[in-house]
């Protein structure tokens, strides 16, 4: 093998390394991956985590009224904007409405 020969392997190693590296950083910059190396920093043990886990079953009533708050906050917002749901009526609450109603 002559030198140009290991040069060239050699520069697909580091290139295959570099690849490597490149998806590991990849991963870890993702929303999820940023968290976890938060929940990480913030407790190596993970206590916080079997402490809410024990927590909620416990106390179920009150992470299903989270949960359910937030679906509703999810199916709310996945509305387009100003649509109603049906079978509601609201009167206008301008005063000047009403009077150029009645006038």
């Amino acid at each position: 093998m002559n030198k140009i020969e290991a040069l060239e392997a050699e520069a697909d190693r580091c290139r295959a390394d570099f690849t490597k590296s490149l998806v590991r950083v990849r991963r870890k910059l993702t929303p999820l991956g940023l968290a976890d190396e938060a929940l990480r920093l913030i407790d190596p043990q993970k206590q916080a985590i079997a402490a809410a886990g024990q927590s909620v079953r416990r106390n179920p009533l009150p992470a299903i009224s989270v949960l359910l708050g937030l679906s509703w906050l999810v199916l709310n917002a996945r509305q387009p904007n100003g649509a109603k749901p049906k079978g509601i009526k609201r009167k206008p609450k301008s005063l000047i409405a009403a009077q150029t109603k009645e006038g």
